[in-house]
């Protein structure tokens, strides 16, 4: 989708658009020196312009982003043709440079393509009872998810789960799938029957980061979420236009220190968490978000991809003059 946009619209205002997707090298990850990169080599013309989609989050070092630097220093001066897809919401604001960024979140966009042509699969939890409160189910390790689960283990009335050591009952993390689809449809009574999702997010450290399934999930799930991220991470959901609800979550959190925005997510919300809060006002709105998300918001993303294109297209025609 993203691809063919980019190719046809620069293609179309005079532009010669070269496109590389899978610029990371899976796996492995290195902490500290960021993804290996794939990149091609290519002769560039003056009206070249040469997209790289970057397929997941970036690293941030020092106050640098190395996968960017990595590119700069691999095509030099040609950077300025250089045109980076992302995930990570609104990269361009934590960079200094001459590469030009479009984003486009390729996962949720096909995620909720797919939930929506299997919607007879799991729209039934949009009806069912939410007779508990809570729910936080975290996979694989990281610290901030063992703080959150360190303080939920001792709340009442919610559903927690924690890699292999916290097992869900009905779907034991060693039978979770990689197939994001499946996993939502199976798990579909517990997202029905509870009221809050606290979702801890992949990234935590850092901004920028990704925000993925894990939110997107809870809101076509109808649930009040309370998302445990990136500094900023509430900010850009809304951004984004999210529904976060922060009328009735306190999401002063946000932007806290990392030792304390964890807990401070879980403290400031309380009595929310643990039921003590009339939501019955909230259910229209939190079905009217699960609708708006799954038939309008896929839309929302290709004219918003279509608008950035256009207007990029006006920068590099002076640039590249």
């Amino acid at each position: 989708m993203d691809s063919v946009i980019f190719y046809n619209t620069f293609k179309s205002a005079g532009f010669d658009p070269k496109i590389k997707r899978g610029v990371y090298l899976f796996p492995p990850y290195d902490a500290d020196n960021g993804w290996s990169l794939d990149l091609p080599d290519i002769v560039f013309q003056k009206n070249t312009v040469l997209l790289l989609a970057l397929p997941d989050f970036v690293t941030v070092k020092e106050g640098k982003i190395l996968e960017l630097e990595k590119i700069e220093q691999y095509y030099k001066e040609f950077t300025r043709q250089i045109v980076i897809l992302h995930w990570p919401h609104a990269l361009h604001r934590y960079y200094q440079g001459a590469l030009n960024f479009l984003e486009f979140n390729i996962h949720s966009h096909q995620i909720l393509e797919n939930l929506n042509e299997r919607r007879s699969e799991w729209q039934h939890l949009m009806h069912d009872k939410r007779s508990n409160a809570w729910q936080c189910l975290n996979g694989r390790f990281c610290w901030h998810r063992q703080h959150v689960v360190d303080i939920l283990r001792s709340w009442p009335n919610g559903t927690l789960s924690w890699n292999r050591e916290i097992p869900l009952e009905q779907s034991p993390y060693d039978s979770y799938k990689f197939d994001n689809e499946d996993n939502f449809i199976r798990l579909a009574n517990i997202y029905g029957s509870h009221a809050v999702n606290i979702v801890t997010e992949t990234q935590y450290d850092s901004a920028p980061g990704i925000i993925t399934e894990k939110t997107l999930m809870a809101l076509l799930a109808g649930q009040v979420p309370i998302v445990i991220g990136y500094p900023g991470i509430v900010a850009d959901c809304k951004e984004l236009g999210y529904d976060m609800f922060d009328d009735v979550v306190n999401t002063s959190y946000d932007f806290m220190p990392n030792d304390v925005r964890a807990r401070m997510a879980l403290e400031l919300n309380k009595d929310l968490i643990q039921g003590r809060v009339n939501l019955e006002p909230y259910r229209d709105r939190l079905r009217a978000q699960s609708e708006f998300i799954l038939n309008e918001y896929p839309s929302i993303m290709e004219t918003r991809f279509q608008r950035d294109c256009n207007q990029l297209i006006e920068h590099l025609s002076k640039v590249l003059a």
